[in-house]
């Protein structure tokens, strides 16, 4: 039985975003992506949580790559990568914080120790 949509609310079906209109917010971009590739990784797909993150890091690194962020995504390079290449993912996260000078990103964020 499909329900009709009220007006304020977009149907399921319209919402072909993983932001889920969202986005015209680019505060709860952020969050939105997060816990997307939150459900991802709980689905067993790790791999396209993580696409998603970079993919969003790439768009605006100055708008997207926060704290939570850069410690969600390293968690997950974790999960899914031996130690070196784990290492070297993390690293170039750090150095794309660094060239695009987000200093509010704690050290600790990267989880390099």
């Amino acid at each position: 039985m499909d329900v009709p949509s009220s007006p304020a609310y977009p149907s399921w079906k319209d919402l072909d975003s993983p932001t889920l209109g969202f986005d015209a917010d680019s505060s709860l971009t952020v969050e939105c992506i997060n816990n997307l590739s939150l459900c991802l990784l709980y689905s067993g797909k790790m791999r396209e949580a993580v696409r998603e993150m970079e993919s969003l890091i790439r768009k605006d690194p100055c708008e997207y790559l926060t704290e939570g962020m850069a410690f969600n995504l390293c968690t997950l390079y974790e999960l899914g990568s031996d130690g070196e290449e784990c290492t070297k993912r993390k690293k170039r996260l750090q150095r794309v914080a660094k060239r695009f000078f987000l200093h509010d990103i704690g050290v600790e964020s990267f989880r390099l120790n």
